[in-house]
């Protein structure tokens, strides 16, 4: 309650004196104002990680990171090719490489 207070009041009144007249520390504050950030990007994250899924599947598991970064942009979610590769390592997602055709 104190820190959601402080969080609304933040942008009037300096951090560091409310938390002095309210009894808490900055420390436990900026904690708190960075664990709602986190719930927020959960959401995002398990977006983000439904389309890589869903994008992963139609093509048959042949996109790599490169190709899953373009089909995400094409599909208006833009996002970094280093950050679609941890998602799809988290996701087990693995890519399955073709085989050169042997001549018998």
């Amino acid at each position: 309650m104190k820190y959601s207070f402080i969080a609304h009041h933040k942008k009037t009144w300096p951090v560091d004196p409310m938390c002095r007249l309210l009894g808490v520390t900055r420390n436990g504050f900026y904690r708190y104002q960075h664990e709602n950030r986190e719930s927020l990007r959960d959401s995002e994250y398990q977006e983000k990680l439904r389309l890589i899924k869903e994008i992963a599947a139609a093509s048959d598991y042949s996109y790599g990171s490169r190709r899953m970064k373009k089909a995400m942009s094409v599909r208006g979610h833009p996002i970094g090719r280093y950050k679609i590769r941890k998602l799809m390592r988290e996701a087990g997602i693995q890519v399955r490489h073709r085989r050169k055709h042997k001549i018998t």
